[in-house]
C-alpha cells in the first residue's frame, strides 16, 4: 500500500472519481476518504471502518461489488486489477462527509 499515492489521489479529488486499490492480504477493495464515502453512496454491501494509520474513512468491496460500481462509471482505468480509477458519471458532493466520516469510526 503506498500510503502517499493514496492520500495524495483523495486530497486531489474532484468529487467525481473513485480510487480502488486491491489488497491481496485480504482479498477485497479498498477505498479510502472521499472515495469510500462515494461508493457508500452508490452500492451496498460494503464494509465501511476508519483506518487509523491514514487517517481517513475506508471501504472494503468484494469483487462483485466493483462490477456492480462500474456500471455508473463512465470511464475506467485500471492495472491488472491492483488498482481501478473510476469516474462517476456525475460528481458526487462532498456535504455530511464529515458527519459520515466520524461514524464510521470506532
Amino acid at each position: 500500500m503506498d500510503r502517499e499515492l493514496i492520500t495524495n489521489n483523495e486530497v486531489n479529488n474532484d468529487e467525481k472519481t473513485i480510487h480502488l486499490y486491491f489488497n491481496p492480504e485480504i482479498g477485497l477493495y479498498v477505498a479510502y476518504g472521499f472515495s469510500a464515502f462515494f461508493v457508500h453512496h452508490i452500492v451496498n454491501d460494503i464494509i465501511c471502518s476508519f483506518s487509523e494509520d491514514l487517517q481517513m474513512p475506508v471501504a472494503l468491496l468484494k469483487r462483485a461489488v466493483v462490477e456492480e460500481l462500474k456500471k455508473n462509471t463512465v470511464k475506467q482505468q485500471h492495472d491488472h486489477h491492483k488498482y481501478y480509477r473510476l469516474e462517476l458519471r456525475r460528481p458526487i458532493r462532498l456535504y455530511g462527509y464529515v458527519r459520515w466520516g466520524k461514524s464510521v469510526k470506532w
